[in-house]
């Protein structure tokens, strides 16, 4: 049997009512303020407390493993960099050492012909 939908959105108006109602009633209320104000402290006690025995551990904390992503990331950026520089180096080299092997020198073909004329 299907719900009213009328019936549910009433529902749901009257539970936001309900909810503003009480928490107003809380926020006006000094010993509740007074107890969150308690709690807040407390966690922020705690926070420092749980910081220091991360630190005494070293322990990395969120911010500094965060950098440390960063750099490394920083670093294989740099160091693929310097890969593809010195591939194209070695590239060229082979090009000019294949170049230099494919055209003798001048001397040598000077030689060469001296070489069959005495021989």
């Amino acid at each position: 049997m299907p719900i009213d939908s009328n019936l549910l959105d009433r529902l749901k108006s009257r539970g936001e009512e309900v909810f503003t109602q009480v928490s107003a009633e809380l926020m006006s209320s000094p010993g509740f303020m007074k107890a969150m104000e308690g709690a807040l402290r407390g966690k922020d006690k705690v926070d420092a407390t749980a910081a220091q025995a991360i630190k005494s551990m070293n322990i990395p904390t969120r911010t500094e493993f965060k950098r440390a992503v960063k750099r490394i990331d920083a670093l294989e950026h740099e160091v693929a960099d310097l890969k593809l520089k010195l591939n194209k180096a070695q590239a060229a080299a082979k090009a000019k050492k294949k170049k230099l092997k494919a055209a003798p020198a001048k001397g040598a073909v000077h030689r060469t012909k001296k070489a069959k004329k005495a021989g």
